[in-house]
């Protein structure tokens, strides 16, 4: 063989060499990433998890596309031929299990985060899921496609899509997403996960990439542990504490009527509404020729349906124990009227107030949802919703269930607290939607809401005038400023600035703490005891009117908004705003 032709063959076989380098490393994992895309695209849920493999899988499938087209025009030019490589000269490392620790690191944290809902059966549960999805595409698939594919590359590819996917609801929360978020974010998160590890291996450095894995699972398992929750110290016990409690201790009611609370999500005053540029004049009209007295100053001691309906059925502003405890029907007052022979409903269309605590009322609508399933479906949304996962009942059902129990007729007294979703708050993102479509879909769904009250109380008022029926608010909707809540807490790690207390107004207070209040009583006696200036006064009033005895008033929580954040530290303190643009004026400037 002459020198020339040795070169050649040298030559060719190096230009080989390549090719099956390329194609192993770049095209066939290329593939396989945009098989990833695509078919995650079908199985997770709409949200933002679904939008980034989708807008990913696009980018990817035109770049695999081209490169593989250029590169078999390369080939078909040199004529070459491909061997497919069984492994990388480096072969595939040792005891990368270890890089599962990166994916399940936010598993762990949620785990930890909500670790007063979850049981250790039901964490064990969780952690083993994502256990085995990470598992499938770090593990299991880059070895069944080693012979054709970088062992390596997919090992990688699989670590930088399952941490973003996984981590996707704590970046979302953390940037404030809804929906969809940045691509350009995502894609930096999945590209340096990658890199980085990739990086670790070309320089054999893969003891350092699993030192600085673990040492990220266990530095963030420690740091949630010792993070402190703003609820989860609160306890007490009512037994000793509530100023209810003791002054009806050993007392008997001198009027046991049926009780029935009905809650519109982030229904307001139309003071409130005016401000929006919605009339509701007509509904409260409606409401006062039914014989409502409606409450046009009132006003909740928090800003949140749980954090205000927890402290209305405990009858204070103690927890006594997790927030869910009240509204899932565990609270004071509902224990009391439970001694007083009634029976409590619970009539709900998602199960949001049984979140890791179940039901305590005697008959609750929808069952409860496992705590678990419910991380589950937020994580693979890309965002922890409101209501997300949440075991729901339909519209149709949720109105037979409240219609079943207003005309139900019972030896004993009942209690009832259904709470509609209608109208609803903003969409809690931390930015308003374009072109003021927060307030447009509140005032439609406002429409909804008003026609569902008209169906319960024409139902109600036929089968039980002689009933306390309460319609309520729970809190404002959150149209302005940015729709969601304007101190630094509110939007850290965002793109958006706090706001400063001096440029929070009437308004912002208003659309936050703003509570609806309505109330029928029995009979007209109820003016002696009709003292109410926050929603968390309901029982209180109700009680001293059922017992006959003006003393039980004293039980009245202090009218100061909690966890003041919301609105820059701001607050209300009887009625009059503290903090901003209009301190030292009243929350409500119209007629009581």
């Amino acid at each position: 063989m002459t020198e020339g032709n040795s070169k050649f063959i040298k030559s060719f076989s190096m230009i080989e060499r390549k090719a099956e380098i390329f194609l192993s490393q770049v095209i066939v994992p290329l593939w396989i990433l945009t098989f990833y895309f695509f078919s995650l695209s079908k199985i997770f849920p709409a949200g933002i998890n679904n939008v980034f493999v989708t807008r990913s899988g696009t980018y990817t499938l035109w770049v695999t596309i081209v490169l593989t087209l250029i590169f078999s025009v390369m080939l078909a030019t040199k004529k070459g031929k491909i061997l497919f490589l069984e492994n990388s000269k480096k072969g595939i490392f040792q005891g990368r299990v270890v890089l599962l620790l990166l994916p399940l690191t936010p598993v762990a944290q949620y785990i930890l985060s909500n670790r007063r809902l979850l049981s250790v059966l039901e964490a064990i549960y969780l952690f083993a899921v994502f256990a085995v999805i990470a598992a499938l595409f770090v593990l299991v698939i880059p070895n069944l496609f080693k012979r054709i594919g970088s062992s390596q590359i997919l090992v990688f590819l699989g670590l930088a899509l399952t941490f973003s996917v996984i981590n996707m609801a704590s970046i979302s929360s953390q940037f404030s997403w809804h929906e969809k978020g940045s691509l350009k974010i995502q894609l930096v998160i999945f590209v340096g996960v990658f890199f980085i590890s990739w990086l670790c291996y070309y320089f054999e450095k893969q003891n350092i990439l699993y030192n600085i894995i673990a040492i990220f699972f266990l530095s963030t398992c420690v740091s949630q542990l010792l993070r402190v929750n703003k609820y989860s110290n609160e306890s007490g016990s009512y037994e000793t504490d509530n100023k209810l409690l003791n002054l009806v201790y050993l007392s008997e009611p001198q009027t046991t009527p049926n009780i029935y609370i009905l809650i519109y999500d982030a229904y307001v005053v139309n003071e409130t509404m005016l401000s929006y540029g919605i009339d509701n004049s007509d509904q409260e009209r409606y409401l006062e020729e039914l014989g409502f007295k409606i409450y046009r100053q009132n006003y909740s001691l928090a800003s949140d349906s749980i954090g205000t309906m927890s402290r209305v059925l405990n009858a204070s502003t103690e927890f006594y124990g997790v927030r869910q405890k009240g509204c899932a029907g565990d609270g004071l007052a509902l224990d009391l009227l439970k001694e007083y022979g009634y029976k409590t409903y619970g009539i709900f269309p998602a199960g949001f107030c049984f979140r890791g605590y179940g039901s305590a009322y005697d008959y609750s609508v929808p069952n409860e949802e496992s705590p678990a399933n419910l991380l589950i479906a937020g994580i693979m949304m890309g965002e922890f919703n409101f209501d997300i996962g949440f075991s729901r009942v339909s519209n149709e059902l949720f109105s037979e269930e409240k219609a079943k129990a207003f005309t139900e007729s019972t030896s004993y007294s009942k209690f009832l607290y259904a709470h509609s979703l209608f109208p609803g708050h903003s969409q809690n993102s931390g930015q308003c939607l374009p072109d003021n479509r927060d307030t447009e879909i509140f005032a439609e769904r406002l429409q909804e809401a008003n026609l569902m009250m008209k169906e319960d109380l024409n139902l109600l008022l036929e089968s039980d005038s002689n009933a306390i029926i309460i319609v309520a608010g729970d809190h404002g909707p959150y149209l302005t400023k940015n729709c969601y809540g304007t101190g630094p807490g509110w939007v850290k790690g965002t793109s958006f600035s706090p706001y400063d207390i001096s440029e929070i107004n009437r308004l912002d207070i208003q659309d936050r703490y703003g509570s609806f209040l309505a109330i029928r009583w029995p009979t007209q006696d109820f003016e002696k005891y009709d003292d109410i200036t926050v929603l968390q006064d309901l029982f209180p009033v109700i009680f001293a009117y059922m017992f006959q005895d003006l003393e039980l008033l004293e039980a009245k929580v202090e009218p100061v908004t909690l966890d003041n954040s919301v609105i820059s530290e701001a607050k209300v303190v009887d009625g009059v705003i503290e903090g901003g643009i209009n301190s030292g004026e009243p929350l409500f400037v119209g007629d009581q």
